[in-house]
């Protein structure tokens, strides 16, 4: 099963270019993957402009293009408000992720089971645009405890949360520094 996201830019004009990434959307994987590999204005517009459709993202346009299942091309949204709207008539993209104010950000769904039994629905709720970075950390420290407390998963993920935890402290410093910096300045 897929997760599905965006990668967008907005640009100085308002308008929002926007790529399909077909894998691993969540924060650790695709939100992982901006961070250390897109995380600059000029990387990110590239990215949102050139990807166009890409089964999982990696650390070059190039790399992500090799394995995709077809070659569909960016799309332009006039405005951040018609990106949004896109984002939340398609509940299908679980996560969208918006290069803007320098910063990426990332607006997701939370699913929520109605009923019960084989043939129990789903609500999709939209949980807005927060800071990736912030979510990042929030995320992969929740993803780092699962596979901790669940002893039945394979050595190979066992060492993913080891290096994982690596990355997230990283990432926590960056976060920290930053609140610590908005506190100073109040």
């Amino acid at each position: 099963m897929s997760t599905n996201s965006l990668v967008a830019y907005l640009r100085e004009d308002g308008s929002v270019v926007s790529s399909y990434v077909h894998w691993d959307g969540y924060t650790t994987s695709v939100g992982l993957t901006l961070l250390e590999n897109y995380n600059s204005e000029e990387s990110a517009s590239e990215l949102a402009t050139d990807l166009g459709y890409a089964s999982s993202l990696r650390e070059t346009i190039e790399a992500s293009h090799e394995d995709r299942a077809n070659f569909d091309e960016s799309e332009i949204h006039s405005s951040f408000v018609e990106f949004e709207r896109y984002v939340r008539e398609n509940s299908y993209i679980e996560y969208a992720y918006i290069w803007r104010n320098g910063t990426w950000n990332v607006g997701s769904y939370t699913s929520e089971k109605i009923g019960t039994g084989r043939f129990a629905e789903y609500n999709s709720i939209w949980n807005g645009w927060e800071e990736l970075t912030s979510v990042f950390v929030r995320e992969g420290y929740a993803e780092i405890n699962r596979i901790n407390n669940n002893t039945s998963l394979p050595t190979e993920y066992r060492e993913w949360a080891g290096e994982l935890a690596g990355i997230v402290m990283r990432w926590n410093k960056v976060v920290s520094s930053r609140i610590g910096h908005e506190l100073a300045t109040l």
